[in-house]
C-alpha cells in the first residue's frame, strides 16, 4: 500500500489572524477618544463570524471555515492587547 505524504499548510490561519489585528488597532486607534474598546471588539469579531457565514451560505465558490472565525477572533484580541500595551506606555509618557 502505498504512503502518501500529505501536508495541510495553516498559513491561511496566519493571514486571517495578521489582518484581524491590523482591522482591530486600525478602529482602535481611529476611535480612540471614545473610549468604547469593548464595542470596537465585538464588532470585529461580529463581522468575522457574519463574513464567514455568508461565505457558506451566499456563495457557491467560497465556503465558510469555524477555524477562520477562531483565527479572527484571535487576531482581534491580539490587536486589542497590543493597543492595551501601546496605549498604557503612552498615557504614562505623559
Amino acid at each position: 500500500m502505498p504512503k502518501y505524504n500529505i501536508s495541510i499548510s495553516n498559513i491561511d490561519k496566519w493571514q486571517h489572524s495578521f489582518a484581524y489585528t491590523v482591522l482591530s488597532l486600525s478602529w482602535l486607534f481611529a476611535l480612540q477618544k471614545f473610549n468604547k474598546n469593548y464595542l470596537i471588539i465585538i464588532s470585529c469579531i461580529s463581522f468575522g463570524i457574519i463574513i464567514e457565514i455568508l461565505q457558506e451560505t451566499v456563495t457557491s465558490y467560497r465556503t465558510g471555515d469555524f477555524l477562520d472565525i477562531i483565527a479572527n477572533s484571535v487576531g482581534v484580541l491580539l490587536g486589542l492587547l497590543i493597543f492595551s500595551i501601546f496605549f498604557k506606555k503612552k498615557e504614562v509618557k505623559k
